[in-house]
């Protein structure tokens, strides 16, 4: 598990927050043409901490090839409930993001992996061969 500081300004306040990322992967599934068919990308699982807090909001997220920025599949609350769950890669729902420094987090990682040949702010997701 990495832990990760992150400062992120809020309103011309910096906020500290703790990103433990857990897991960090390619991933394919195969669905129907009715659910929008195949779908490869990264996935990820990140625990957000605020200030002073020991337990935070889990999240699981996507970024498929072709896509600039990371979508939240699931969330569940420090004590496992879940605010809402969807598949990897879901994109039939209503899509939520997350702050644009998590996202930048998360796309160092994928590099540092060799998961990803271009990741970026609004940079379309290709994966490495």
């Amino acid at each position: 598990m990495d832990r990760i500081t992150v400062d992120v300004e809020i309103d011309g306040t910096t906020h500290q927050f703790t990103l433990l990322l857990t897991e960090l992967n390619k991933r394919t599934e195969s669905y129907g043409a009715l659910l929008g068919g195949d779908r490869t990308g990264l996935e990820a699982q990140v625990t957000v901490l605020e200030p002073g807090q020991d337990e935070g909001n889990t999240f699981f997220l996507s970024r498929l090839v072709g896509e600039g920025d990371w979508v939240i599949d699931a969330k569940f609350g420090p004590n496992s409930f879940p605010h809402w769950s969807h598949g990897f890669g879901a994109r039939y729902t209503k899509l939520r993001g997350l702050l644009p420094e998590f996202g930048d987090v998360l796309d160092d990682a994928a590099r540092e992996r060799k998961l990803a040949a271009a990741i970026g702010r609004d940079v379309p997701l290709e994966l490495v061969s």
